[in-house]
């Protein structure tokens, strides 16, 4: 019987690629704080009492995805001073996230920071949010480093781009709430804009100007004044860098990669605007008060952006498979014509 264990845990051992160690230690932190509070894992943007955390685990599902073909060239660097430092990498990791899901002190503590350095942040999580994502990146960096190289980073590049796109937006929110930056705040008058034409399209009585929706519904009128993180204005920009990142990495053809990107980008952008326009029609139909069209907003959330771009890497990824076995099959046609 111990023999056997022993076999297995053997076989496990050898199956386990040193990039599947990376993997394992950046998710563990994490799930410790889902096990201590799942309630806060929502897919949506922090607000409204909700901290939605679900988003820390598309950062790790891009590692996964990147992790596949880091493993095939991964080789850790086992020296006593880097398995020190991966050790109190993990231990700082597993304190602070820990520490959020258990520890209101600490919590407290967190949005104190953030109150001292100027963050209006506080109300809405997003310092707390920032918080997270900061601790996840330099903790995904740290260990890349240590356990590989410097070099190594461009092996994992994607979750960190998501990572840092979300750490800067929520950052920018919790010190820029509303629409004080009028960069950001452009691109919600224009989703705006395209439900506005969208409903002038299927002749509803749903009207847009600059950031203002007006919503003459059959059971009450509704304005809504429309910032930019609530229109996802953040994750439209966030998850068209991580395609971009993934298709740049891809072996295609420039302009194959160019059409994948322009695809990908007015997908997003146009999902955006029917995400928007789903609410708006909501508060025309159903909606009877204010507060029944935030909790449809609310439960809508983020969650269309990441499935799209996942669905969409899925439909690349197979669209050139297809074309690498394509040009396989003529290659070897081509070949037997030349021995004939």
């Amino acid at each position: 019987m111990q023999e056997s264990l022993a076999a297995a845990a053997s076989k496990i051992g050898h199956r386990l690629k040193d990039a599947d160690v990376l993997l394992i230690l950046s998710t563990i932190p994490v799930l410790v704080l889902f096990a201590l509070a799942p309630e806060t894992f929502e897919l949506s943007w922090a607000g409204f009492g909700k901290l939605g955390r679900g988003g820390l685990f598309f950062v790790l599902f891009f590692l996964a995805f990147e992790v596949l073909d880091f493993r095939k060239v991964a080789h850790m660097k086992r020296t006593r001073i880097r398995k020190a430092i991966t050790c109190v990498l993990f231990a700082a990791a597993l304190f602070y996230f820990g520490g959020v899901g258990i520890d209101q002190a600490l919590v407290n503590y967190v949005y104190a920071t953030g109150k001292m350095v100027g963050a209006a942040g506080a109300v809405s999580n997003s310092w707390l949010m920032s918080t997270d994502y900061m601790i996840l990146t330099a903790y995904i960096l740290g260990l890349t480093i240590t356990m590989f190289t410097l070099r190594s980073i461009r092996a994992v590049i994607t979750p960190i781009v998501l990572s840092l796109g979300m750490l800067v937006f929520y950052l920018l929110d919790a010190f820029f709430p509303y629409g004080e930056i009028g960069s950001l705040q452009f691109w919600a008058n224009f989703i705006v804009g395209g439900v506005g034409l969208l409903a002038k399209l299927f002749r509803l009585p749903i009207y847009g100007f600059e950031n203002y929706l007006t919503i003459k519904g059959t059971k009450g009128v509704f304005t809504l004044v429309v910032y930019w993180p609530s229109v996802g204005v953040q994750s439209m920009i966030i998850y068209s860098l991580v395609m971009i990142v993934v298709l740049v990495k891809l072996e295609a053809p420039l302009r194959r990669k160019l059409a994948y990107a322009a695809v990908g980008v007015t997908g997003t952008i146009s999902l955006n605007v029917l995400r928007i326009f789903t609410i708006a029609y909501y508060g025309y139909a159903y909606a009877t008060s204010g507060q029944q069209l935030d909790a449809f907003h609310n439960s809508i959330g983020e969650i269309l952006f990441p499935i799209w771009i996942v669905i969409f890497l899925v439909i690349v990824l197979q669209v050139e498979d297809a074309l690498a076995k394509r040009a396989e099959a003529r290659k070897e046609e081509d070949s037997l014509e030349s021995t004939r």
